[in-house]
């Protein structure tokens, strides 16, 4: 079983009080199969004034023959105390009572820690090995998918790790315990037994891998169903503005409809296997019931040994289904961690190198040599590419959509790496630093703003964790975000919201630029920041950016090419190749790429202010 290695290692830290446990459940067994049963027929025995016969063939062993024949004595009244024998077995009853409910708590806390500590384990290395794996990782995943592995998987596993594990080893351990005691007491009559088991575990196990199959489709419905209602949620203002709501509301209803039909498979399983295995349980258990008659009846057996016996299987007959039951509950769990482990144990498709060395602090000079870029779909995205930037050189990036500007950027930042060439920092291969080394010199500044939940100052605090108040305030005025900052009720203590909604698109993109200030980046990627702002906000992010990227190295996504005509240097990409380089005049005049995009979006502009006129008028 291919998760057995992986839940060994996730209990691995708690080894010392899996070795308690296990002790534990050990000694459930022996009180389960011993003492119950020996009590019984103990019980009987008195009630019945029969002499008593607790050896059988126990009385092979020279230690347990001594123990025998002391409770032979015991249990045989004398004249002067023929209550004696009662007195005993009632007081070993209450022992035996308290000894099982003190272990059965033992089990259950013990079940509970080392299991809950091995769900945070669980927990951490998964959203860990998140944080780390590959930008190559998430474009072929839904965020729905990831969260119902981190939601409803992961509490599936809760339960086989803190509810279903001690039990799940103690039922084997007493009914396999219980079926080597009976065979050994008496095997004529435990051979009854042995025709019903085979079938019942064959039941069992078809039942286990059907429930494997059906609850990994049915977690992967769960996984749809989670997928739509997070994107759909997060596009509500979209669905609203093409009156789409009736239409989400028929796609959910058929999402949750195939949901249901996974989940009624699983049922299915649950509920037909139990009925079946106690149906076997009963058929055995009259078999046997009729053939022990029988011995009693022909005097090769007594009461008190067949009641002893009958307590023995009852005890066996109990965990046996039981086992049934979770082994179906285990199956599913584990169909759930088999879906967890494909996270956590993952390793990122872009490694660090065993000897890479902490990259100091740069000057910032880029550059790449004969850069190949290719995504695992097969995509071509940059070929042949020899580019070298100057520390403090403002450098723009622009070309048509997909022509791969962006992936340029994702280069030196090592979200990917090259397929062939490579991309050096300061004229040191960026596979030969620390990724953490590399990354802390970098700022990113996106088209699309993304804030966390939290306050201002919190946002603020982000590009540099340890920074003062009076950083953060610097900051803001820098990014002139300090104004609109204090004239908030809470100021910096204001709460954004999810992703920043109760901001503006212009104090999101300033907050987001004050963050940057207060990283502090050697190298600087502009991701055309001001692309979808009025021209009040558009002036005063363009204004922060200019403060911002002084005496920096930057590199300008450039989707409007209005806003990089002061670069020191414009790249021209087209189908993955540099086509042109220069600054703006120069460009402009050679007729070429640059020069007709940035003809299109002026025509653009005419007409949309002309538009704009009429609508005035």
């Amino acid at each position: 079983m291919h998760l057995l290695p992986s839940l060994i290692r996730l209990l691995r830290p708690q080894r010392r009080r899996v070795a308690v446990l296990v002790v534990v459940i050990l000694a459930t067994a022996l009180v389960e199969l011993a003492l119950l049963p020996g009590l019984s027929a103990g019980l009987f025995t008195v009630l019945m004034g029969a002499p008593p016969d607790l050896g059988g063939r126990y009385t092979d062993v020279p230690v347990v023959a001594e123990t025998v024949s002391w409770l032979n004595r015991i249990l045989t009244p004398p004249p002067e105390a023929p209550l004696r024998p009662l007195f005993f077995i009632a007081f070993a009853l209450l022992v035996t009572a308290f000894l099982r409910s003190a272990l059965a708590f033992a089990r259950e806390y013990l079940g509970q820690y080392v299991g809950g500590r091995a769900l945070i384990d669980l927990r951490m290395q998964l959203f860990s090995r998140l944080q780390r794996l590959s930008l190559s990782f998430y474009e072929g995943q839904r965020v729905g998918d990831l969260m119902s592995r981190l939601t409803t998987d992961v509490a599936l596993v809760q339960q086989l790790i803190t509810t279903d594990m001690a039990d799940y080893l103690l039922a084997p351990a007493i009914v396999l315990g219980g079926l080597a005691a009976m065979f050994w007491l008496n095997w004529k009559l435990t051979l009854f037994v042995f025709v019903f088991a085979p079938l019942a575990s064959l039941l069992i196990a078809r039942a286990g891998r059907r429930m494997t199959r059906l609850a990994r489709e049915q977690q992967e419905r769960i996984a749809d169903l989670n997928a739509r209602l997070h994107e759909r949620l997060a596009s509500i203002r979209i669905i609203q503005s093409f009156a789409r709501e009736d239409y989400e509301v028929g796609q959910f209803r058929d999402l949750n409809e195939r949901s249901f039909d996974a989940v009624m498979r699983v049922a299915r399983v649950r509920a037909i296997a139990p009925p079946a295995i106690q149906f076997l349980s009963a058929a055995s258990f009259a078999a046997v019931g009729t053939y022990a008659g029988m011995l009693v009846i022909e005097q090769h057996m007594n009461i008190p040994g067949l009641m002893g016996f009958f307590v023995l299987t009852q005890r066996v007959g109990f965990f046996f289904l039981r086992f049934g039951t979770l082994h179906l509950r285990v199956s599913q769990s584990l169909a759930a961690l088999n879906r967890v482990m494909e996270v956590a144990e993952r390793e990122p498709d872009l490694q660090e190198r065993p000897d890479a060395a902490p990259l100091p602090r740069v000057d910032g000079r880029v550059s790449l040599h004969d850069v190949s870029l290719q995504y695992p779909n097969g995509e071509v995205v940059l070929q042949g590419i020899n580019l070298g930037i100057s520390a403090g050189e403002v450098l723009a990036l622009v070309g048509p959509s997909g022509a791969g500007k962006t992936s340029l950027a994702n280069l030196v930042m090592r979200f990917y790496d090259p397929a062939q060439g490579r991309v050096e920092v300061d004229g040191r291969d960026v596979r030969d630093v620390t990724l953490h080394s590399l990354r802390s010199q970098i700022g990113l500044v996106p088209q699309e703003t993304v804030l966390f939940g939290g306050t201002i100052g919190e946002n603020i605090r982000y590009g540099r964790v340890d920074a003062t108040d009076e950083e953060v305030v610097e900051a803001a005025k820098a990014a002139n975000a300090h104004d609109f900052i204090t004239a908030l009720p809470a100021g910096y203590r204001t709460e954004v919201g999810e992703r920043g909604v109760r901001l503006s698109g212009g104090q999101r993109q300033r907050i987001a630029i004050a963050r940057a200030v207060l990283k502090d980046p050697r190298i600087l990627i502009l991701d055309e920041a001001t692309s979808s702002l009025d021209a009040e906000s558009e002036n005063l992010v363009q204004e922060a950016l200019e403060r911002l990227l002084r005496g920096r190295t930057t590199i300008v996504i450039a989707h409007r090419l209005s806003t990089i005509q002061r670069a020191d240097r414009i790249i021209v990409l087209s189908d993955g190749k540099i086509v042109e380089e220069g600054r703006h005049e120069q460009l402009l005049n050679r007729g070429g790429v640059y020069s007709r995009l940035y003809r299109i979006q002026e025509s653009r502009s005419i007409l949309r202010e002309a538009s704009q006129e009429r609508l005035l008028e």
